[in-house]
């Protein structure tokens, strides 16, 4: 059989062309034809159409509290003070807390990296500098 819309060759049984995809006429695609050697693919589960909503009484963060959350953390000592006040403040919604208690992590993660590199460097300058002869 060949497909009537790119004209090359499929299966007899296909109700759509393997290379263009196109329906082939005359053929019923309401019950797929399962051959025996050929197990049945389980249900593909259903995507929701929309998003997840969000539960009720909980503030979604728009985009513009966003930036201006990010624009007072770009402020040194405010910005420090602030994630801690979001972070761990009773009347801060869910999705502020989590992002202020996440981004407090990342900072104590990249201060102990900073520190652990520093160490590193110092052990290998004082190396250098005492292994130098001065005449």
């Amino acid at each position: 059989m060949f497909c009537e819309n790119c004209g090359k060759q499929i299966p007899e049984d296909a109700a759509f062309c393997t290379h263009c995809g196109a329906k082939q006429p005359g053929i019923s695609t309401t019950k797929p034809a399962i051959d025996s050697l050929q197990k049945p693919q389980p249900p593909r589960p259903i995507l929701p159409s929309q998003p997840a909503q969000a539960a009720e009484g909980v503030d979604l963060i728009t985009m513009g509290q966003y930036l201006i959350m990010f624009l007072i953390m770009a402020i040194p000592i405010a910005g420090i003070v602030m994630l801690f006040v979001w972070g761990f403040s009773s009347e801060t919604g869910p999705n502020k807390k989590n992002f202020a208690r996440a981004y407090l992590i990342m900072m104590a993660i990249a201060i102990g990296v900073g520190i652990l590199i520093s160490i590193v460097m110092a052990a290998i300058m004082a190396s250098i500098m005492g292994s130098l002869y001065y005449y």
